[in-house]
């Protein structure tokens, strides 16, 4: 654990407080050993780290373990028989931030993601010239404040309108405020290196006078980028009858590998919470799967799409079967996916009624 990268420290970084800064809903994992970063924990040390991030939400008898996979890297298995319909965990998010898509509506509170009212941007954007839309309730929280402050040291170049390039980098500039577990859980995390993460942070840094320039500092927000983009969920929910997609970042079910056949589903309870259900019995020992792509997609389009998107060609039974996509078994995988997608509906519907 010692060997976790320390963060690089902003000249002259004044923010009227000492801030130490120690840096779809799939997670694209890729296979690729080449294109990995190095991870500064053990799987042992993993699992411990994870146990800490979990905290009150970690079961006293959990039915999973966290262990390697012969899948593609570390992995989650049953402890344990686990029956069809069960509840494995629910867990927190460690970084969470608006994915600024422009189909969204950026008008949207970067805290409690509440709608902001009003119908232009100038009403929705901190008042101090941050660039960040925050609510009225939300604009004196500790939370905004140090982010605030540092937004404001490093100069936004658009102060009339919600720049969407600049939204999207918070949910990586937030790896600033994490405490040393944290951060250490975050570097033990698999990170795939992609020569369009670095475009993100070039892309935010056109939108600030004083964004750090520095190649150390720089590098820094590219392994973050790595880590959160190889791992993140895009969170979809509704916080008051309004639509919220969030990215973020989940260190236990990011470990979920892809299988075209799984046996987990999850939903979201808002935009930092994640619930993740077993959708048929699993045997004690059995690795616990989710799936990438969508389920009733042909064996030829889920391979093109992970190709591309997730980087690494499934190999499970279903992608190695010729005739899976077939009539006569198209039937099983239809059940599979009501199945799936009718656990996802319950999960959702208790939450929105309170009850859950």
């Amino acid at each position: 654990m010692s060997n976790c990268p320390s963060v690089p420290q902003e000249k002259e970084v004044e923010v009227e407080m000492e801030v130490e800064m120690e840096v779809e809903e799939e997670p694209p994992r890729s296979s690729k050993p080449s294109s990995q970063m190095s991870i500064s924990a053990s799987t042992q040390e993993l699992a411990e780290l994870i146990d800490l991030h979990l905290g009150e939400l970690r079961p006293k008898d959990p039915a999973w373990r966290v262990a390697d996979s012969p899948i593609s890297g570390r992995g989650i298995f049953a402890s344990r028989d686990i029956a069809a319909g069960e509840e494995l965990f629910r867990e927190h998010t460690l970084l969470v931030g608006p994915t600024a898509h422009r189909s969204t509506n950026l008008r949207t509170c970067t805290l409690c993601y509440r709608l902001i009212p009003g119908s232009t941007d100038p009403e929705a954007l901190c008042p101090a010239g941050c660039g960040l839309p925050v609510c009225s309730d939300c604009r004196t929280s500790p939370r905004h404040d140090l982010e605030c402050k540092l937004f404001r040291k490093w100069r936004p170049l658009e102060s009339q309108r919600i720049e969407p390039r600049a939204l999207r980098i918070l949910s990586v500039v937030r790896c600033f405020f994490l405490d040393e577990p944290a951060r250490k859980l975050l570097y033990a995390m698999q990170a795939n290196m992609d020569r369009y993460y670095m475009q993100e942070v070039q892309r935010a840094a056109d939108c600030f006078e004083h964004f750090p320039r520095e190649q150390d500092m720089l590098d820094y927000f590219y392994r973050t980028i790595c880590a959160f983009n190889t791992n993140a969920f895009e969170s979809r929910s509704s916080v008051d009858g309004h639509e919220v997609l969030v990215r973020a970042l989940f260190p236990l079910a990011g470990l979920l590998n892809h299988q075209c056949t799984p046996n987990a589903a999850h939903h979201f309870e808002n935009g930092e919470t994640i619930v993740v259900c077993a959708t048929e019995r699993i045997p004690a020992g059995g690795e616990i799967t989710m799936t990438y792509a969508k389920l009733l997609w042909s064996t030829l389009a889920r391979k093109i799409f992970l190709g591309m998107t997730k980087h690494f060609m499934c190999k499970c039974v279903r992608c190695q079967d010729p005739t899976v996509s077939a009539g006569p078994l198209l039937g099983p995988l239809i059940i599979r996916f009501v199945r799936i997608s009718l656990l996802c509906e319950w999960g959702e519907l208790q939450f929105k009624n309170g009850s859950m």
